[in-house]
């Protein structure tokens, strides 16, 4: 976006989004105008059938065809009303839909740093909650503002045509609302709106960490309220509502009670103007009507002052997001013509903070099969994830076969990389569609993946086969089992470079070995890169590296590491004791 859409703000920003179906909000809007003057004439009608009954001779016929025309008109009325908000409607969810592809796009382009510095609460209050709200703008507010503003505008208008006395009392609460609403939505009440966007983003964060660990409270027995993040979190947002209306009540209500009673100074002046013959009874009747009737609308827009603050507000949070700078992207280049891979005097810090990798250098031969190790903390989820450029190193610099990862278009190295996480993650699709994720693959490819994963013959078993829902009628799988199914994912994707996150972590003893079954198939011509915990899985591999405080303390194979590094020797040997350890 340019700098001159980024300064946009409140509700030049709103129509801005809103303007993206302008014909179908402009003919919403045309209609709601049609829809302001017919619902006046029912009332101007019935003022023509007053006057005409109070005469000394009264024309029925003249007086039945207004009772026609009123009803009528009453009728188009509510027919225009309807189709309004149908093109509103229609033009928001448009609107909505755009917005939410477009968001989530963006956060596919986001470098995982900033992702992961906001927690998930904040995320599914924008992509959700304020995103929602512009639909409320765009499908009701827009087409009430439009019949707030035209109705008040033509009845003013009319009545000042009749007696312009009784209509410049009437004009009084329009005065009222334009000195009120600017304090009522101004000054400390900007500061109260975005207090209470952070507040809703805390609560919805605990509620999103409540449910999540849900499994652990049920173990320990806990509930809600011990829960401290969540259920404070929840009384910080009641507490701050409530505080929130009580200060304002007091202003509101005076403004209420105002516009409420503005009845009383028309018929104050209407009653005297009306026994001092100034006025008829049909005028004095109409002014008691419409003079005060037309504030209704107002109190529609006196209300949705607030809701445009809350609006713009998650709105200013959208665009926060939607400015933040993409991954760069350095160009096209040509393939790699092989995929060695190598990090040359790399360091990196999570925020500029601490190191996590300091001046880290090896190579990594095409085809080969390379483990990192190490104690926990030191490093080795990261050079995996610096690989896949999940973020981008703060000095030197990743190759694959000679071309530095930045250069690589991101579409591009994402087909060159597979990575098969430590959490596995399942979609609520079809078992096909968890595994062919969205790539251009036959059937037969994704069962054939599916045998090379050790995971046909449980699909086969499972109530409807790959057309299976997962999560849905009890369909729920083992981690090893969702472990497979990364696997199966990555054998389809059949990229070049492989990474593995520790891929039997959650693994039963069955599992794991139907796992390594898999692996088998999964490394065949490939680049492999496996972050091991478990040690005995990793001593047939190429070469070993071995990391400790950011740092790579040594390489060389399983038998080399044993001699040399009294490191690995300690690992080894508690490894070692762990799997022979009994009760």
């Amino acid at each position: 976006m340019s700098d001159k859409q980024r300064k946009k703000n409140g509700i030049s920003r709103l129509l801005e989004i809103a303007g993206r179906r302008k014909l179908l909000l402009f003919v919403s809007g045309f209609f709601a105008v049609v829809h302001a003057i017919l619902s006046l004439v029912p009332y101007v009608l019935v003022f023509y059938i007053i006057r005409e009954l109070t005469k000394d001779t009264v024309d029925f016929t003249l007086t039945r065809t207004y009772i026609i025309y009123a009803v009528i008109a009453a009728v188009v009325s509510m027919i225009v009303l309807f189709l309004s908000g149908i093109l509103s409607h229609i033009a928001a969810f448009n609107i909505l839909y755009e917005l939410r592809k477009f968001i989530a796009d963006k956060v596919g382009k986001l470098p995982m740093g900033y992702l992961n510095n906001r927690n998930s609460g904040a995320l599914k209050k924008i992509l959700s909650d304020d995103v929602e709200r512009i639909e409320s703008f765009i499908a009701h507010q827009i087409p009430d503002f439009v019949k707030g503003v035209a109705l008040p505008v033509i009845t003013i208008i009319f009545l000042f045509s009749q007696d312009w006395r009784l209509a410049a009392i009437s004009f009084v609460p329009l005065l009222v609302l334009a000195v009120m609403i600017p304090k009522m939505y101004g000054g400390r009440n900007k500061q109260l709106i975005k207090d209470y966007h952070q507040s809703l983003e805390d609560m919805n964060a605990g509620i999103v960490e409540y449910v999540r660990a849900m499994p652990v409270m049920k173990i320990f027995g806990q509930s809600a309220e011990t829960f401290d993040k969540y259920g404070n979190t929840v009384k910080r947002f009641n507490s701050f509502v409530a505080e929130w209306v009580k200060s304002s009540t007091p202003g509101f209500a005076v403004f209420m009670s105002f516009t409420s009673n503005a009845m009383l100074p028309v018929l104050a002046l209407g009653l005297y103007l009306y026994f001092q013959n100034g006025v008829t009874l049909a005028t004095f009747l109409l002014f008691l009507i419409l003079g005060t009737g037309y504030i209704k609308p107002l109190f529609v827009l006196s209300n949705m002052g607030m809701q445009l603050s809350i609006i713009n507000r998650g709105v200013e949070q959208i665009d926060e997001l939607l400015y933040q700078e993409d991954l760069k992207e350095y160009g096209e280049v040509r393939k790699p013509e092989n995929f060695n891979i190598e990090f040359q005097d790399v360091s990196f810090a999570y925020q500029h903070k601490n190191w996590v990798l300091n001046n880290i250098s090896f190579e990594i031969r095409e085809n080969t099969i390379t483990a990192l190790v190490g104690p926990s903390g030191a490093g080795k989820s990261t050079v995996g994830q610096l690989l896949s450029r999940f973020w981008d190193v703060n000095n030197g610099g990743i190759y694959i076969g000679g071309i530095d990862i930045r250069k690589i278009p991101t579409e591009q190295l994402m087909q060159m990389v597979s990575f098969v996480f430590q959490d596995s993650f399942m979609f609520q699709q079809t078992m096909y569609e968890n595994i062919r994720m969205g790539m251009d693959k036959t059937r037969e490819e994704v069962e054939q993946a599916a045998k090379a994963a050790q995971i046909h013959d449980l699909i086969l078993s499972l109530p409807n086969g790959y057309e299976t829902l997962f999560g849905q009628s009890g369909v729920h799988l083992s981690g090893g089992e969702q472990q497979r199914f990364q696997l199966a994912r990555a054998i389809l994707k059949d990229a070049p470079v492989l990474i593995l996150d520790e891929a039997t972590a959650f693994a039963d003893p069955e599992n794991e070995y139907k796992i390594q079954q898999a692996f088998s198939q999964l490394i065949k011509n490939k680049t492999v890169l496996i972050i091991a915990h478990r040690l005995s899985t990793i001593t047939d591999a190429d070469q070993i590296l071995l990391f400790d405080k950011g740092q790579l303390s040594t390489k060389g194979n399983h038998d080399e590491l044993l001699k040399q590094s009294e490191l690995y020797q300690r690992m080894w040997n508690a490894h070692i004791r762990a799997k022979e350890f009994v009760i």
